[in-house]
């Protein structure tokens, strides 16, 4: 019997990279799942993944910046299956440029997904886990969050507003029987850190190879992360394993952020 069999589970950014490894690591251990991304044919793939595994499924096309895209989401879901256990909010972007040549808008769009889409999970899935005194979140912060890094300033800020917003959360939330928590990746192996990496060399006058070497070597255990990594350490914060955890932030960075 698997650790969350019974439990609904939403997860948003679940068409690809960390999103997607978390909503399958959470089917493989028993949740149903309510899923959503702004990819509908990707999101589509997650879902057929699901349904292999053996478990019900509703997806969601929608941009979790809006807050009547979170209502939404939220209500069809506690429409669908009667309750919500579990949130881990994954969507987020990256945007890697000099703060001088940061475009407004970027900064504004980055902050809105990153940040805003947060508190309106955080808001809205929160209210529904309050009425039923129960549930947990799962917030995706990032090394980042904690360490600044040149050229990646508004996502570094984004970030750190995720990881105190979470531990603001639970102290808000604890007498409901609610959990929160954050996890802090580092670099896991997505289209997004893909993109992210061939963008910064460039500011650093590398190639792509060489900056991928040297993000490898400053990385204690010599490689990136998987999303399924992500997913198996999120599985064990969601679960009764994890009963008496609540507003702490954890690093999943191969030993790259250390505090």
């Amino acid at each position: 019997m698997g650790r969350l069999e019974g439990k609904v589970a939403m997860v948003t950014g679940a068409a690809q990279g960390i999103g997607r490894g978390i909503a399958l690591e959470y089917a493989k251990e028993g949740a149903d799942l309510a899923i959503l991304d702004l990819q509908g044919e990707k999101l589509s793939e997650t879902e057929t993944e699901i349904k292999k595994l053996g478990r019900r499924v509703f997806s969601f096309v929608g941009n979790v910046a809006d807050e009547d895209t979170v209502i939404a989401f939220v209500e069809k879901t506690v429409e669908i299956f009667g309750k919500l256990d579990i949130l881990t909010h994954a969507a987020g972007i990256l945007r890697s440029c000099p703060i001088v040549d940061q475009d407004v808008k970027d900064w504004d769009t980055v902050i809105a997904v990153n940040l805003r889409s947060t508190f309106l999970f955080c808001k809205y899935a929160g209210g529904q886990m309050k009425k039923q005194k129960s549930g947990a979140m799962v917030l995706i912060d990032s090394c980042a969050s904690k360490t600044g890094e040149a050229f990646n300033a508004v996502y570094c800020a984004s970030k750190a507003g995720v990881r105190l917003l979470a531990q603001s959360f639970a102290l808000e939330v604890a007498e409901y029987g609610i959990r929160v928590n954050s996890i802090a990746p580092g670099t896991i192996n997505t289209d997004m850190i893909q993109r992210c990496l061939h963008d910064r060399a460039g500011l650093y006058g590398l190639t792509f190879e060489e900056y991928l070497y040297e993000f490898n070597e400053a990385t204690p255990l010599k490689r990136m992360g998987e999303p399924d990594e992500i997913g198996k350490l999120c599985v064990f914060l969601a679960s009764d394993d994890a009963a008496f955890i609540t507003g702490s932030s954890y690093n999943i960075s191969g030993g790259r952020e250390c505090h």
